[in-house]
């Protein structure tokens, strides 16, 4: 079992990829479960990872609103069995210290991640919504609250490194929008998009890959060539 591997399912297609998720459950971490997924089957929806024994996903919802509305909205995932829930940075520091509250008052007390900066956004987008930070500035200020308020991080590859030698070693950092060399970038907007290894070796404890695994060739042919990147 690879246990730096995420693989993000944004689909609408349960039964599709529950039939993914049984093939290679064995050789990665966990699942990501994206607003696509959610939206179209809810709490149901993650129950059927429930019942095929994954305990353990990654609810990747990016809740950003009024700390109160947050800490209701966590309450109300009670019943469902997930490990790690990812907030908005940018809602703020009560916002998230409302959010560890809640998760640590259901069932399953998940893990907060929090979002630094979207991996399809760069520093011309920032500029466009009235930032004038650049994304290493804004991401260096979040990972910040992030270590004020014990919680793990979701960055850039790129931004691993800089994050973790701001929260220390103990924070959970995982990293999306990764590539291998060939692959396509997609919808990623930094200068340069990370290597699976190249995250890892920046200071991300798992790499989150969906594209990458699951548009062309056979899935578990794909995980194979990323683990031996990785040197698993």
């Amino acid at each position: 079992m690879s246990k730096k591997i995420i693989l993000a399912l944004d689909t609408t297609k349960l039964e599709e990829a529950i039939d993914i998720t049984k093939k290679i459950k064995d050789k990665i971490y966990t699942v990501k479960l994206g607003l696509e997924f959610w939206n179209a089957h809810g709490k149901e929806g993650v129950k059927k990872f429930n019942d095929i024994g994954i305990v353990n996903c990654l609810l990747d919802l990016k809740l950003k609103d009024i700390g109160e509305t947050v800490y209701k909205a966590i309450k109300a995932l009670d019943g469902i069995e997930f490990s790690y829930l990812t907030v908005h940075g940018q809602g703020g520091k009560e916002m998230v210290e409302k959010a560890k509250k809640a998760a640590s008052e259901i069932k399953s007390k998940p893990n907060i991640m929090m979002v630094t900066i979207l991996t399809a956004l760069d520093d011309n987008d920032l500029k466009d919504m009235g930032n004038n930070n650049t994304v290493i500035d804004q991401v260096e200020k979040l990972a910040k609250l992030a270590r004020d308020t014990k919680v793990g991080v979701i960055c850039g590859g790129k931004e691993s490194k800089i994050v973790r030698k701001i929260i220390g070693s103990k924070l959970p950092i995982f990293t999306p929008g990764v590539r291998m060399p060939d692959d396509d970038i997609n919808d990623q907007k930094r200068e340069r998009v990370c290597t699976p290894a190249e995250s890892i070796k920046n200071g991300a404890d798992r790499v989150i890959m969906g594209r990458s695994l699951l548009s062309k060739g056979n899935i578990e042919e794909n995980l194979s060539k990323v683990s031996n990147s990785l040197k698993l």
